[in-house]
């Protein structure tokens, strides 16, 4: 370990995008790169690739040299140059325009002299006009708002200067002759504050002629900031700026700010301790990153933090307690900690185990601190229905019996890492064939059972959170419930084979309030089956069955109502066989997949794609050899479909994904051996796949499968002003419906500010007042469906800490997002 008390690191995230490459999906979906040697340096590419840097020659398989770049799934991205470094490497510095800075103990680069710093193109190739030639260890580096690079090492000489163990680069290489700090010694750690100044962290006594133990802030110009001198008694290894502009401070020292502060305080802006903030570890810390929610993550060498038992890994609170629901438990030291886009985290270090599975030097972990594993509950029989929790838990339905080896029948929940959920279990009777996720986190179910938490329940009911049944909600139905789907109002559109509902005649479609009761001015009246639902954002309701009449008028197997439930007549596609599947794009296009053979009067086998108006998509025709049972859509506009087909614009068994203009994505191809029923994306871009395969891309999968592909899902929370924007891109579900934004002062209680609208990119909602200096929360939450038929629906959600100070467009966000 002698070795790893010489290095720290620095994370610097900056905003590029880079070109995304697809690459085989992986029905192994645990996250396990496996470095041979340490890994000092993680740093979350804006594509949801990470770039990796430390001591390993072996990572996922493959030789890389102390530098690679990791796809969303952990594979090694064959399209980054495997450029050799012959020592460590500390630090890495993506630039604006794709370019990356690295750092370390190097002096080679390929077969290229570069000491200890060098810059790469975007591929992983080496530039070649960049080489500033330090006299001695790079340790960390630091993208300025200018454009410019901090440096900071042992070196010094820099450029072919004199420049003591700090220095500042122009965006060319050359040295900036006016930036000239003088540390007397090592500086580990830089951390750049939104208002441009410069935080140094190392184990240097003077800074400038000045005296500065530890830790110092610079002005923008390089000189010395002399309102900031919080004095550590010990080298300062890492440092996290918060949301609010306080300074999270990690390494040896035992005082800070003239008190006792084990390895780990927290500075005011102006560098007095915060009283407040005491977690006293009892060994070093190496590594710090806020979450997007203000959620502090800590690694190092530690086995204790605020006063339990936490091996080298933990999160605090955001008002510095610890967080009990969360302990990783590392073997070794952690070095590297960055949060992905998703929410997921990821570690690097020296630890050869985690969450009591091998994981060498390097892993993923969900949010809530469980370990990534692989994905294999197995089912017993088939799952029909899927729908994802906004805490990443996930419920299934279906005629299974058994689930990941115990007794659950037909309904049960597993963990985000693919466990099942021990608490809960509902136990029905029948099939189960639809789940909608409300925002209070009871789930209404849907299917052919009469039995369900031990107590009559034909065919519809609601659970508690828990899973206990709610009580007050009983609709009883006299025949199957096929599908549901959710308003934003909370009205429960409700379809099957039923002909009573709530105690009244409703032919296969109707229409819940909030409280279960029947919705009394909403009676389409379907003549048949009625299997698919989905609620356009202008509150009109789209149906697909088997139905030949509905609102007495002829529509076959598709139609539309309008929000009072009376039939939109400007719209009657005419399908001459079932529609199954039902999905609204976010322009207002409309995806159809069941057994048709004719569509809007023109031949479309079994998928189609109609204009808002009703009218047919004459440039979308994928052609599937069987029935489409199942869509998903991707932000990207990307559509995976599922069913029982052996061609879908290509030969693809079961599963196929599609391009936004309807041909083949030649780089998806998991050919299940059976048909695919259900489907659901999860917010970090991973596949939910249901129905009656036993194989898929090549591996045992008994009927409930995840899919883990190279793409990752992207999105974020921002301010502008008075502007509030989510943009979403990538791989993750796109939304069923325009999402909420939610406000809270403590992170605890949210209320509603309004409803979201669609932009290039995302969704936007202007007008909102944000607190000034004040610690503030908002949450995006919004519908995605999923399972068969696209019946079932699931909730998402962002949420981001703040803290705005005047002027009102000035936001501290954390940069992990």
């Amino acid at each position: 370990m002698a070795g790893f008390l010489r290095a720290t690191i620095c994370l610097v995230f900056v905003v590029v995008l880079l070109p995304q490459i697809a690459a085989a999906q992986n029905a192994n979906d645990g996250y396990d790169p496996s470095a041979n040697d340490a890994v000092r340096v993680l740093v979350v590419q804006a594509d949801g690739k990470t770039l990796v840097g430390g001591a390993f020659s072996s990572i996922a398989g493959q030789t890389r040299n102390r530098i690679a770049r990791l796809n969303a799934d952990g594979s090694v991205d064959a399209q980054f140059a495997a450029t050799d470094l012959d020592g460590e490497l500390l630090a890495i510095a993506v630039q604006a325009d794709g370019r990356m800075v690295i750092g370390g103990f190097f002096t080679q680069v390929g077969a290229s002299v570069r000491n200890r710093i060098a810059r790469l193109n975007a591929d992983g190739s080496l530039d070649p006009a960049f080489n500033p030639n330090a006299s001695s260890t790079v340790f960390s580096l630091a993208v300025l708002p200018d454009g410019k690079l901090a440096v900071a090492g042992s070196f010094t000489m820099l450029a072919g200067q004199t420049r003591n163990r700090i220095a500042r680069l122009n965006a060319d290489g050359s040295l900036d002759p006016t930036f000239n700090p003088d540390a007397n010694d090592f500086v580990y750690t830089l951390a750049v504050q939104p208002d441009g100044k410069l935080l140094l962290g190392g184990q240097f006594t003077a800074l400038g002629g000045q005296t500065r133990n530890g830790i110092a802030r610079l002005n923008a110009d390089g000189s010395i900031d002399a309102s900031f001198n919080p004095n550590a008694s010990g080298s300062v290894r890492a440092l996290a700026v918060q949301p609010d502009g306080e300074l999270v401070v990690g390494g040896f020292f035992t005082v800070i700010g003239g008190q006792t502060r084990n390895y780990i305080a927290r500075l005011n802006t102006d560098g007095s301790l915060d009283a407040t903030f005491d977690p006293n570890a009892n060994s070093f810390v190496f590594a710090l990153a806020v979450q997007p929610d203000g959620k502090l993550l800590v690694g190092g060498l530690f086995t204790t933090l605020g006063g339990q038992t936490r091996n080298r890994i933990a999160r605090l609170n955001a008002n510095s307690s610890l967080d009990a629901t969360f302990n990783p438990n590392a073997n070794d030291a952690v070095a590297a900690l960055a949060v992905q886009p998703d929410g997921k985290l990821l570690l690097g270090g020296f630890f050869t185990a985690l969450a009591g599975q091998a994981r060498n030097r390097i892993a993923r972990i969900n949010a809530d601190g469980s370990r990534d594993a692989t994905f294999n509950p197995g089912a017993d029989n088939d799952v029909l229905a899927l729908a994802v929790q906004p805490d990443g838990k996930l419920v299934l339905g279906g005629d299974f019996t058994s689930l990941a080896g115990q007794t659950r029948n037909r309904i049960a929940r597993l963990n985000a890492d693919g466990s099942l959920d021990a608490t809960f279990n509902p136990n029905a009777s029948g099939s189960v064939r639809a789940l909608a996720v409300q925002p209070d986190g009871k789930l209404v179910v849907g299917g052919s059972f009469t039995l369900l938490a031990g107590q009559t329940r034909n065919r519809i009911a609601r659970l508690n959170a828990d899973g206990s049944l709610d009580a007050t909600f009983n609709p009883n139905s006299d025949g199957n419930v096929f599908a549901l789907a959710l308003q934003p109002d909370g009205k429960l559109v409700v379809g099957g084979f039923f002909t009573m509902l709530a105690g009244q005649a409703r032919n296969r479609v109707a229409r819940l309030n909030a409280d279960g009761s029947l919705d009394s001015g909403f009676n389409p009246n379907a003549g048949n089956s009625v299997l698919a639902l989905a609620v356009q954002a202008d509150g009109k309701l789209l149906l697909g069955g088997t139905f030949t009449m509905i609102g007495g008028q002829p529509r076959n197997r598709i139609a539309r109502l309008n929000a009072d439930g009376s039939l939109d007549a400007a719209f009657d596609p005419n399908a001459d066989q079932t529609v199954l599947a039902l999905a609204v794009q976010l322009d207002g296009k409309v995806l159809l997949g069941g057994d048709f053979l004719i569509l809007a009067g023109q031949n479309r086998n079994r998928i189609a794609r109609l204009n808002a108006d009703g009218s047919l998509d004459a440039t979308f025709n994928p052609n599937a050899s069987s029935a489409v049972l199942a869509l998903a859509v991707q932000p990207d506009g990307q559509l995976v479909a599922g069913g029982f087909f052996s061609f879908l614009a290509g030969p693809r068994i079961g599963i196929a994904r599609l391009n936004a203009d309807g041909s083949l994505d030649a780089n998806f191809n998991a050919n299940a051996n059976s048909f695919v029923q259900a489907l659901a994306l999860q917010p970090d871009g991973k596949l939910l796949l249901g129905g009656d395969f036993t194989m898929l891309a090549g591996q045992f999968r008994n009927r409930i499968a995840r899919l883990s592909t190279p793409q990752a899902a992207l999105q974020s929370l921002d301010i502008g002003g008075s502007t509030v924007t989510w943009t979403r891109s990538g791989a993750g579900p796109e939304l069923a419906l325009p999402p909420t934004l939610l406000f809270s002062l403590l992170g605890d209680v949210y209320a509603p500010v309004g409803t979201m609208q669609r932009v290039s990119g995302g969704w936007r909602l202007t007008g909102f007042t944000a607190p000034a200096n004040q610690t503030f929360y908002l949450r995006a939450r919004a519908q995605v469906s999923s399972g068969s038929g696209n019946a079932s629906g699931g909730l998402i959600e962002s949420t981001r800490q703040f803290f705005i100070v005047p002027p009102p467009d000035d936001v501290f966000a954390d940069g992990f997002e």
